[in-house]
């Protein structure tokens, strides 16, 4: 890799570089970063110069334990100030870090994730007048049930405004994702395109020696809840779903895999529901996606989804699905050829589903044929590339006006913050 130092020590491709330079902003985990961290390995790195900013403040352990690798692949920067929080001082110092490094890169490409890192981005990107900006929301924020109608509508408002303005186009993870966006009219259909979440197809051990490893039981009906205890994940239907279970069959046992701010409230549930011996809590892990291969039953409750990874690592396990029937769960889940889907928040529907999955379960390899139709990491990769390559005229078109245009407003942005601004830009 040819390489320069730019002034903060870090390093960027040379002007002479044919690769195209793309530049990544993240700033939510979870899924996001299982995709970010797929797809900043996979790329051809003889084509693709990457450099990711990522938020530091929601940092899971599966992309901590994914770092070092990327590492060998792209410039990492760290954003202690991207964060999910609606805070103006901390969401204005991201980004103007996000412009400053924009201005060091100099990208042909800008790819924003989530909601705050694609707000964030996208008007960092306009402003330096980037040639091209794409955009993976990883499920929109108006999505969920819970945000209150004028919230709604301001993010409605928010994404309209970025997507006819700061976005080349928007590469969503589904297609039900892609139906609520033009559902809410955010822009042309042409500017909305599917890249299916992949992954890895892996060998993964004999259930058996998984539950050895992990302590839990040999011989009974385990089923597994992948995700993370927060509001999204609704984990107390979860919990409600695994009473209704271990009443109708004291021989059921639940296991949560994933932690988060409601692991006290559903814990708590387990012990006044006297069923505590029957629920295990496995925590945070890195390896959450190969651990799924112990459960006889997956289960995933969540309120509102892009694509969730959870439930594809159970297809490629040839575990059977019971989800909530929300969008992204329902572009996993065929209903009974790899599991079946319930009412959101509906405890009866859920525990159904669970019950008929475990008396009368698809097998594995039909499961597992379904993986390799349509979730393979090679078909992901494959999709983004060609989405990148096809702006490629356009960034060389670009690359003589562009960014020194936002040097003016940028410096007005700056100035509640000169002394810094100067130090680490040296403009004047």
């Amino acid at each position: 890799m040819n390489t320069t130092k730019r002034h903060d020590g870090t390093a960027v491709a040379d002007r002479g570089d044919a690769r195209l330079r793309v530049l990544i902003v993240q700033e939510a985990m979870g899924g996001c970063g299982r995709h970010v961290a797929d797809l900043i390995a996979g790329l051809d790195h003889s084509r693709f110069d990457a450099t990711l900013l990522y938020g530091t403040g929601r940092v899971d352990a599966y992309f901590r334990s994914r770092i070092a690798q990327l590492q060998q692949c792209a410039h990492l920067i760290g954003c202690d100030d991207l964060c999910r929080e609606i805070d103006p001082v901390r969401d204005l110092r991201a980004f103007i870090e996000t412009v400053r490094v924009i201005r060091r890169v100099r990208p042909d490409i800008v790819h924003c994730h989530s909601t705050k890192g694609g707000a964030i981005g996208r008007t960092a990107a306009w402003l330096c007048r980037v040639p091209a900006v794409f955009y993976t929301p990883h499920a929109y924020a108006f999505q969920s049930p819970q945000v209150k109608s004028w919230k709604r509508h301001l993010y409605v408002a928010v994404e309209l405004i970025l997507a006819r303005v700061a976005t080349t186009r928007t590469l969503n993870v589904s297609a039900g994702e892609r139906r609520e966006a033009l559902k809410h009219r955010l822009g042309r259909p042409d500017r909305f395109h599917v890249v299916i979440n992949g992954l890895t197809d892996v060998m993964l051990p004999h259930k058996t020696v998984i539950r050895e490893r992990l302590g839990l039981p040999q011989h009974v009906p385990i089923v597994g809840v992948v995700a993370r205890l927060v509001d999204q994940k609704c984990p107390m239907t979860a919990a409600r779903i695994a009473q209704r279970l271990i009443a109708h069959d004291a021989h059921v046992h639940v296991a949560f895999v994933g932690s988060g701010p409601l692991e006290s409230e559903v814990r708590a549930f387990c012990i006044e529901s006297g069923i505590e011996h029957n629920v295990h809590f496995l925590g945070e892990r890195d390896d959450a996606d190969l651990i799924v291969g112990a459960f006889d039953v997956s289960l995933l409750c969540s309120l509102y989804e892009g694509l969730p990874y959870s439930l594809i690592e159970s297809v490629r396990a040839g575990v059977p699905i019971a989800a909530s029937a929300v969008t992204g769960n329902e572009d996993v889940v065929r209903e009974g050829v790899n599991g079946w889907t319930f009412p959101v928040e509906d405890v009866d529907a859920g525990a159904a589903a669970v019950e008929r999955l475990l008396m009368n379960p698809p097998t594995a390899d039909d499961i597992r044929k379904d993986f390799s139709t349509r979730f393979r990491i090679e078909n992901m990769l494959t999709d983004i590339t060609e989405q990148y390559e096809s702006v490629q005229d356009k960034a060389v078109r670009h690359e003589s006006i562009r960014y020194g245009s936002a040097s003016s407003s940028f410096t007005a942005v700056a100035k509640w913050n000169k002394t810094r601004f100067v130090t680490e830009t040296g403009e004047q």
